[in-house]
This record gives C-alpha cells, structure tokens and sequence, in this order.
C-alpha cells in the first residue's frame, strides 16, 4: 500500500510542476525605448505552453470526424450479439445468413469517409443482388435502432471529447441514415 501512495505522491508532484513550469513566463527587464526594436520579431514571443488536453478541446473543430465516429459505432453495434436478438425479431421471415452479414459490415467499416460514403451504405440500389439488398435494409434498420436506444448511452460512457455536439447531431445522423422517417417501435 505504501508503494502505491508513494507513486500517487510522486505522481502529483510532478503534474504540479509540471502546471507551475506551463505558467511561468520569462519577464524582460523593462526597456526606456516604448517602439520595438527592428530586429526582435512580435511572432517569436515566449508564450505558456498548453496542455494537448486543453489544445484539442479548444482548438478543433468539433464536428470534424462526427459522421466518421457514429458510423464505426454503428457498424461495432450490427456485428455486436446486442444486434442479433433485433435482427431475429424484425427478419424471423428472411434467409438471413448472420456470418455473411458480419463479414459484409466488416468490409463496409472502413469505407465511411464522409456523408455521401455513410448515405450510399444504407441506399439499397438496382444493381444490388437480393442478398446485398437484404443486407442493407438490415444495416438501416439496426443504425436506426443503435441512434434511438444506444447512441447517448455510447456518447456519455465514451471517449468523445465534445459530447454535446455528438448529442445535438444525433437527429441529423439518423435522417442521413433513413432518408425517410421510420417508426419500428
């Protein structure tokens, strides 16, 4: 128990000063001549340097890979055993291979690159084989039920640093997602 104590100690001590030396500037010596001399450049300033957690919170854009995020989460959620029991309610009626499914949202995951690529995943098309098609209706139907039931839930409980703008995309997600509004329940 002492180890671990003593590990807590150092640990803070160190993240103290660690604080201390991101705050401390270097104070120049004050000059009689107020204008700036020709050579000293304004841009090359001593400034405090901020902690990478404040820089990324601060400074990105929060919705950068928002559609990115909610498309691995969905695509997590239709491979997961959760999805299998929404799967055997909804498509009892249908030859549904699940393996086949799995591999098919397996080769989809890494393809989501933006709101067209997300869009076209859930488009059941002409050109689309009826298991292919079958799939896709599957897929629309577990995203809708993952934004209804799982999403604040995957949004509250994960690492997203800026859940709120998660939580207010949610409805845009889902009509990307349907196109058309679905009531399954």
């Amino acid at each position: 128990m002492r180890f671990l104590k003593n590990k807590i100690r150092l640990a803070q001590e160190a993240l103290q000063r660690k604080q201390q030396k991101a705050f401390i500037r270097p104070l120049k010596a004050p000059s009689q001549d107020v204008s700036r001399s020709e050579e000293e450049n304004p841009t090359q300033r001593p400034c405090a340097s901020y902690s990478e957690h404040l820089w990324a919170s601060t400074f990105t854009k929060p919705d950068k890979n928002i559609i990115i995020n909610y498309g691995k989460a969905i695509f997590s959620f239709a491979m997961s055993d959760l999805a299998k029991q929404y799967i055997g309610r909804y498509f009892q009626n249908e030859a549904l291979n699940i393996a086949s499914f799995n591999d098919f949202v397996a080769e989809l995951k890494p393809r989501i690159a933006g709101y067209k690529n997300f869009e076209a995943v859930f488009t059941v098309s002409e050109t689309d084989s009826e298991e292919i098609a079958l799939y896709r209706r599957v897929l629309k139907m577990l995203g809708v039920v993952f934004m209804k039931y799982y999403s604040v839930s995957w949004i509250i409980n994960g690492k997203i640093t800026h859940k709120l703008v998660y939580l207010k995309n949610r409805y845009s997600i889902m009509r990307r997602i349907t196109k058309e509004p679905i009531f399954l329940f």
